[in-house]
């Protein structure tokens, strides 16, 4: 199977992570998509962070009702720093006639050279990067960081997608000053998110 893995912290998943995964399904014609909430995410401060159980339910409330989308607990059942490197080698040895692409935005590819193993990580795996029509990607950073084959085949992997404008932290951030946030997440996690009292 050709599989994509879109990883984060999902705190909380919205509407940008479901359009970002189905347009790169379709566009790179894959037939899963795995979302991977992150346990403890290397790059992002955790002190706002819901727990685990709380951020899982809401992936599985939002994938819902799609047939190609699936959560995976492996960072949340691995405990530890959530490195992706780890991920997609357990998931390419557990499943050796696979073929796994991870998902990133176009937004975070000058961060990639400060990934953990980053060059390990394109050896082992494709990536496909969902960036906005008429918006460049900045390669900079990675053409003086990267082997030029690698950088090459990050490129290749470019998906143009529907421009979405939200974050977590602004859905935070509403929910602690009581603005609304219907329709910047799926309803179900509307609802968990008001039942729980969470990021109040």
């Amino acid at each position: 199977m050709k599989i994509g893995v879109l990883g984060g912290t999902f705190n909380p998943v919205h509407i940008g992570h479901l359009i970002l995964a189905e347009q790169v399904r379709c566009a790179a014609r894959l037939e899963k998509v795995l979302f991977v909430p992150a346990h403890c995410p290397p790059h992002k401060a955790t002190d706002e962070m819901a727990p685990d159980e709380h951020r899982l339910h809401m992936v599985q409330l939002a994938v819902a009702g799609n047939p190609y989308f699936v959560v995976s607990e492996i960072e949340l059942k691995r405990k530890g720093t959530s490195y992706t490197y780890d991920t997609m080698r357990l998931l390419c040895e557990e499943n050796p006639g696979d073929e796994f692409h991870f998902i990133v935005g176009g937004d975070t590819v000058p961060e990639l050279p400060s990934w953990h193993r980053i060059t390990d990580l394109l050896d082992i795996c494709g990536f496909l990067i969902g960036d906005r029509p008429g918006h460049l990607v900045r390669w900079e950073a990675l053409e003086a960081a990267l082997p030029s084959a690698q950088v090459s085949k990050l490129r290749k992997g470019v998906v143009y997608t529907v421009p979405v404008g939200v974050a977590s932290s602004d859905i935070r951030h509403r929910i602690r000053h009581n603005h609304t946030i219907r329709y910047l997440v799926p309803a179900k996690v509307e609802e968990y998110l008001t039942e729980h009292g969470l990021y109040k």
